[in-house]
């Protein structure tokens, strides 16, 4: 009798012997995984981390406790990222504005209240009759930082569908081959006939910056319809389009500047709360 109790207690000596060394083993690997990751923060190496840090996860879904203080690691780590875009964002944020304020002085914001909910900020050159019935190019930028590139032409019909400009061998355009990605408009005030090619944002094909980069050089605008048209972009509309570039790049870096800003203090107050004693 003995013997089978005794024999009893040694298969489950065996038995909890066998289940507790994997185990054991688990935690050692996963603490040496956890102190690899101690180092790499320390080391700056964040990105690292953080992919490490992804293992413990996936590697060892029993051990709670280890897996408890790989997020609090990766908590260390956000904490370190915001605040370092929190100081990047904070030492930039005041010349930024400065900049895009000193822009904002050559723009005129045209929007009709009873029709439009968001208006268009248009280069002081390109607002107002002096413009009508003349065939240029027009840049504006709109209230949510949308740009618009628009064919102004008037004369006989052309039907246009596609925008080409060229100077000194190089040339960009925007779709030649689809006649909808641009939105066409046209009409008669009695007198003349108008047509207005607008292209959004990427739809221009790099017609705006390639403008801005060689706004020194003479550049030549071809209209693309059922009939073609060139001719000369003038210098004042060049000017326009450049300022209107600029502009656009200060609006978005800008307010890209004030979002990063405003998401690493909620990521660090969040932080904060969390661990506060």
């Amino acid at each position: 009798m003995h013997s089978k109790i005794n024999l009893v207690l040694f298969l489950i000596l065996i038995f909890v012997t066998v289940s507790c060394n994997p185990r054991k083993q688990e935690e050692e690997q996963a603490e040496s995984r956890l102190e690899n990751i101690r180092s790499l923060i320390t080391a700056n190496k964040l990105n690292e981390a953080k992919s490490k840090i992804d293992s413990i996860h996936t590697l060892y879904p029993r051990l709670v406790e280890k897996r408890k203080q790989a997020v609090a690691l990766h908590d260390t780590i956000i904490l370190r990222e915001s605040s370092k875009t929190l100081n990047y964002c904070t030492k930039i944020l005041a010349q930024l504005k400065s900049d895009y304020t000193q822009l904002l002085k050559n723009f005129v914001l045209q929007k009709n209240e009873k029709y439009e909910k968001i208006g268009k900020y248009v280069y002081k050159s390109q607002v107002g009759e002096q413009n009508t019935g003349r065939n240029y190019l027009k840049y504006e930028v709109d209230e949510n930082g949308d740009t618009y590139l628009t064919s102004m032409y008037s004369g006989t019909k052309l039907n246009q569908f596609a925008v080409k400009v060229e100077t000194a061998g190089m040339t960009v355009a925007t779709d030649t081959v689809a006649k909808n990605s641009g939105v066409f408009h046209a009409f008669n005030d009695g007198e003349r006939y108008y047509e207005q090619l607008t292209f959004k944002n990427e739809a221009d094909g790099g017609i705006a910056e390639f403008i801005h980069t060689n706004k020194n050089l003479a550049i030549k605008v071809k209209l693309l319809g059922a009939n073609s048209l060139n001719y000369t972009l003038q210098q004042a509309d060049k000017v326009a389009i450049s300022e209107t570039y600029k502009f656009a790049q200060a609006r978005k870096l800008l307010q890209k500047t004030e979002n990063d800003l405003r998401i690493a203090q909620q990521r660090i107050g969040k932080i904060n709360l969390l661990y506060k004693e």
